[in-house]
């Protein structure tokens, strides 16, 4: 595996980045490479933070699995029944469900909004509060890139008078020593890594399918669900790099940690989460066209599922994979948890990037499997 990760660096494709493997408990590959700066003038060391975008999502889905198994939620109950001020243009069916498997129809928002919105949960709630669905709650899903955490983190406030952040660090991250943080304190900013955004190269050209070349189109349209789930409000190159964003609580976005924390969450998930409540999260809820992302997608409850069409490893994994090429995720038939985390950006990349895939076969090449 180390020569694969040196490889990406060598490829000019990373400048610095981090990979964590844990079997049963056993940290079997910790390693990090590189700089945490365009420039390359600091090292990536062992403790550096990075974002990791939407695995993000995987942490605040384990939040909602834990209230689901001490009773603070139930799967079918409205979400209106916690939180009335959302009963409001069309909210009135949906469901907890609905939330976690993508298929609310609230993927942004219809009418611009500033971005500082992204920075001001009351304010972000309020206006999740006025909209109505993209499409009939429950009839199809698309990916909820920003809304989901703050639908769900407003869920849990309002039942257990936490947010998602000091849920995850009360219930998670201190119980199991993790590096990890959804909203990071000022002693963590020195310590993240630089987040350089993806471009194309001139006379690069990409290879997109015609549903991917559709996502694109849409991406800078807010009048698309795309555009409205991305692009609305705009944030700008860099917006990721910023205290404001780094010390914000989106728990759909903006988690920073390790590639060990990561992967240890994922080896630990059992613990801390009913077998019954974690079969139900990692069984088929949604499956199909994604209304967002304009190709096929597999999610249970807040979980990035495996499909032939959408890999995640393989048959029976889950986890959740992050925007420019990170990725983390479980595999529990070898009882096997991965983390791949990266600064450099990958066009186009929505799920695992081309070195966390080429990392991913080198440890299933390890154990001799497929």
């Amino acid at each position: 595996m180390k020569d694969v990760l040196l490889d990406a660096f060598e490829s000019g494709r990373e400048v610095g980045a981090a990979v964590a493997v844990i079997v049963d408990g056993h940290p079997v590959v910790d390693l990090w490479h590189g700089h945490v700066d365009r420039r390359r003038q600091r090292l990536w060391r062992e403790d550096t933070l990075v974002c990791m975008f939407s695995v993000t999502k995987a942490m605040t889905a384990v939040c909602m699995l834990q209230a689901l198994d001490r009773g603070l939620l139930e799967l079918d109950t409205p979400v209106a029944a916690y939180w009335p001020e959302f009963r409001t243009n069309g909210k009135e069916p949906i469901t907890l469900r609905h939330l976690l498997c993508h298929q609310a129809g609230l993927v942004g928002f219809h009418d611009p909004v500033d971005r500082d919105i992204l920075y001001d949960w009351p304010r972000f709630v309020a206006g999740l509060e006025r909209e109505c669905p993209w499409w009939e709650p429950g009839s199809k899903h698309g990916y909820h890139a920003r809304t989901f955490g703050f639908l769900l983190g407003e869920v849990l406030r309002r039942r257990s008078g936490i947010s998602i952040g000091q849920w995850f660090r009360d219930e998670i991250a201190i119980p199991l020593g993790l590096d990890f943080a959804i909203g990071l304190r000022d002693a963590d900013l020195p310590r993240c890594a630089q987040m350089i955004p993806a471009r194309v190269r001139p006379g690069q050209s990409l290879d997109l399918s015609p549903s991917a070349r559709q996502m694109m189109k849409d991406f800078n349209d807010p009048s698309t669900p795309t555009g409205a789930a991305f692009q609305n409000p705009a944030m700008g190159a860099g917006y990721m790099n910023s205290r404001e964003f780094r010390q914000a609580e989106i728990p759909a976005a903006n988690g920073h940690g390790t590639a060990r924390a990561a992967a240890a969450m994922f080896d630990a998930l059992a613990q801390h989460v009913s077998a019954e409540t974690l079969g139900l999260a990692t069984t088929t809820h949604s499956l199909g066209p994604d209304d967002v992302l304009r190709s096929l997608t597999h999610f249970g409850l807040g979980l990035m599922l495996h499909h032939d069409d959408a890999p995640l490893a393989r048959h029976g994994c889950f986890g959740h994979a992050g925007a420019g090429g990170s990725i983390a995720f479980h595999d529990p038939e070898l009882r096997l948890s991965f983390c791949f985390a990266m600064n450099q950006m990958e066009v186009g990349v929505i799920s695992g990037g081309t070195t966390a895939t080429r990392l991913t076969q080198a440890v299933y090449d390890c154990l001799q499997l497929d």
